[in-house]
């Protein structure tokens, strides 16, 4: 006859299990990735109406990355080339605006590059300005309890520019490729998530500071911009990328002109879609004239919900149960002997 499952031998069996456990439990690693590119080529400024003279100029080219609480800040004011913010396990070089990708440790980096400027000409010569930005960053948790990357690059042109009477327009022409991707692991907590950021904007102040021309192309003719007209608006240059726990385990891609990701240094100009506004009339008087383009990248990774004990508790209550399952036999073999 078949005997039933007695007390003791359900203390035992317990004690067995969370020892198993105890050996077998431990904290799961996850990963994150962000990567933000842009690729603006043969911009030029023209004013096809009117009189417009340039007064100065300032370059602004800068590069920030963050990684796990210490932070680089490189170039500003004055610069063309910002110096490449790298930490971490980064690889690639300045001026290197292909992906570096995921996998091993972690790294933050950010690049920033005017390569050519029309306003002044630079190189001497140039009519048109190209300038790139790159913003990515990799985590990998090891079972820390929380780990976060952050970059950013930023390129700007700052031109002070005399408008003379009756008034003059402004008309702006280039090509852009942007690229960006995201991704978190599947395994990461609640909380966590990787976006990749990308702004690109046109703006003219007076002399009074206030703003009469605006434009950020959103990859929708007429929208994106006050103070002109949209002629040309390929994608969107104004959005922000992310993925959340809601959408992990995937590698989520923006890729509006299917140009694909930079190869090379990432300089190439082969593909891009076009842009174009005009500006209404200005009237006669002193404007400063801002590009800014800025790529950015965030990630933050917080540990999953343990569904188990502690391996150290796991073990501390199987040799608990162990014990009052040696003890409770040792007891039995009292009785009979």
């Amino acid at each position: 006859m078949k005997q039933p499952f007695s007390f003791p031998t359900l203390i035992c069996s317990l004690a067995l299990a969370c020892l198993l456990m105890a050996g077998a439990s431990g904290k799961a690693s996850a990963s994150a990735y962000a990567y933000s590119y842009s690729n603006i080529f043969g911009l030029t400024v023209s004013n096809p109406t009117g009189s417009i003279a340039v007064a100065g100029n300032t370059d602004i080219s800068r590069s920030t990355a963050t990684l796990n609480g210490s932070s680089v800040i490189r170039g500003g004011n004055g610069f063309i080339d910002a110096p490449q913010s790298s930490l971490g396990a980064v690889t690639k070089g300045q001026n290197n605006f292909s992906q570096q990708g995921q996998g091993g440790a972690s790294y933050s980096r950010g690049d920033a590059q005017i390569i050519s400027s029309q306003i002044p000409p630079f190189p001497a010569g140039a009519t048109s300005t190209h300038s790139v930005n790159a913003a990515e960053a990799f985590l990998f948790d090891a079972g820390n309890a929380d780990a976060s990357g952050r970059n950013g690059s930023n390129t700007g042109l700052r031109v002070n520019l005399v408008v003379g009477a009756p008034g003059a327009t402004i008309l702006f022409n280039f090509l852009a490729a942007p690229f960006m991707q995201v991704y978190l692991d599947a395994l990461a907590g609640p909380g966590s998530s990787s976006s990749a950021n990308m702004s690109v904007s046109f703006t003219i102040t007076n002399a009074v500071g206030q703003t009469v021309f605006n434009w950020s192309p959103d990859g929708a003719i007429g929208s994106g911009i006050s103070g002109g007209t949209e002629f040309a608006d390929a994608a969107d240059l104004n959005l922000s990328y992310s993925s959340n726990t809601l959408t992990s385990g995937k590698l989520l891609t923006y890729d509006p002109l299917a140009c694909g990701a930079p190869t090379g240094t990432g300089t190439g100009s082969s593909c891009g879609g076009a842009y174009t506004a005009l500006t209404n009339n200005l009237v006669a008087g002193n404007y400063t004239l801002t590009l800014n383009t800025v790529n950015s990248a965030d990630l933050s990774i917080f540990p999953t919900v343990q569904l188990v004990s502690e391996p150290a508790t796991l073990a501390l209550l199987g040799l608990g149960l162990a014990g009052l399952c040696l003890a409770r036999r040792k007891a039995r073999q009292a009785c009979h002997s």
